[in-house]
């Protein structure tokens, strides 16, 4: 039976996601949650086979317990966990900033984990448009694309604005441009396995803006559904579930909505390379 792993599965675009894919034959969840009630509760919602384990993508104890215990072929890894701060910065155990740990070394390092597991399978990353400069509704909310500097001085959570909404925002949009500088060179790397990138778009309703003040996210729950038909980019949860679910797996390129001269364009002074290197050293040498 073909196991696929979705990380961040108990809510938002993870389970709309496990739900797209309940009931395909010969086929397994595996919903790899933080909070294990919510993860039981949304399995309790699907038909198909399914287990619930244990795995916080902001803690690397926790993705380090997941990679030992996992002893599976994979057919696909989902690295969906994300989460953007719009409030104080919040660092880890280890003393990293949470939006790098949870949206960029986290994954690398459990995709890394589990390569072993997913020969001729497929790993997809969860990209965003905030990372481009030039992306017109990332703009529309305050975005300034993503800017990296170095990975030294993103885990501490250096930012070019002081305001905590705009570092938070800063944050996010650097650790997506990383993500997805990463799957492109991963790929690269590691050409037994297919990688992925979906860029989702604006989903109002999901869990992603959390720590925002209480009049954003009755904004993101309510007022932005009956706005998002009039951006520039239309999305749901809903509707990216089958995008996310209908992947190829033709080529052992990246995919990706991005290319490669944006990336570079938008990482200022560093090629995917030595994106993918620094945030390598880091996520290795933070314990």
């Amino acid at each position: 039976m073909k196991k696929i792993l979705i990380t961040g599965a108990s809510r938002g675009l993870g389970l709309a996601m496990a739900r797209a894919l309940d009931g395909a034959p010969d086929l397994e969840l595996v919903l790899a949650v933080r909070d294990l009630a919510a993860g039981r509760r949304a399995a309790a919602s699907l038909r198909g086979p399914v287990r619930v384990i244990e795995l916080d993508t902001g803690s690397r104890e926790s993705i380090r317990r997941l990679i030992d215990a996992w002893r599976e072929p994979l057919h696909a890894l989902v690295n969906n966990a994300g989460l953007q701060f719009s409030g104080s910065t919040v660092f880890n155990d280890a003393g990293v900033e949470m939006t790098l740990a949870v949206n960029h070394l986290g994954p690398l390092e459990l995709s890394a984990g589990l390569l072993p597991w997913l020969s001729g399978g497929r790993i997809m990353g969860i990209g965003s448009g905030t990372h481009n400069p030039h992306n017109r509704t990332a703009r529309l909310f305050g975005f300034r694309g993503g800017n990296f500097t170095t990975i030294e001085e993103l885990a501490r959570a250096k930012a070019q604005r002081n305001s905590n909404r705009g570092r938070g925002m800063d944050l996010y949009a650097t650790s997506k441009l990383l993500a997805m500088a990463s799957s492109v060179e991963l790929a690269r790397r590691f050409p037994q396995a297919g990688f992925f990138v979906l860029d989702p778009g604006l989903m109002p309703g999901t869990g992603l803006i959390r720590t925002a003040p209480l009049p954003a996210r009755l904004a993101w729950h309510s007022l932005l559904r009956w706005l998002v038909p009039v951006l520039p980019v239309r999305r749901s949860a809903r509707r990216r579930r089958r995008v996310a679910c209908c992947w190829k797996g033709r080529s052992r390129r990246a995919k990706s909505t991005t290319s490669m001269r944006t990336l570079r364009a938008a990482s200022g002074r560093s090629s995917a390379i030595r994106l993918l290197a620094a945030s390598w050293s880091t996520s290795r040498s933070h314990s």
